[in-house]
């Protein structure tokens, strides 16, 4: 029971983590809230998402070989 909880808590927050940043940026919009905010979104999916980690990792390291 606690696998197919934990399959059902990675499918969630995989699927509603960028329609929930999205909405988020919508709000702030919406609010007409100040810029620094969106910034603070951007800054959360770069932390909070580990593919974008794993891609900067990649263009490090192609980066390395090419000198």
């Amino acid at each position: 029971m606690k696998r197919a909880l934990t399959v059902f808590w990675r499918f969630g927050r995989a699927y509603l983590f960028y329609p929930v940043m999205i909405g988020i940026f919508l709000w702030l919009y919406v609010k007409n809230a100040h810029w620094v905010f969106g910034l603070m979104v951007i800054a959360a999916i770069f932390i909070l998402d580990p593919i974008w980690g794993r891609m900067a990792k990649n263009a490090v390291q192609m980066w390395q070989r090419r000198k």
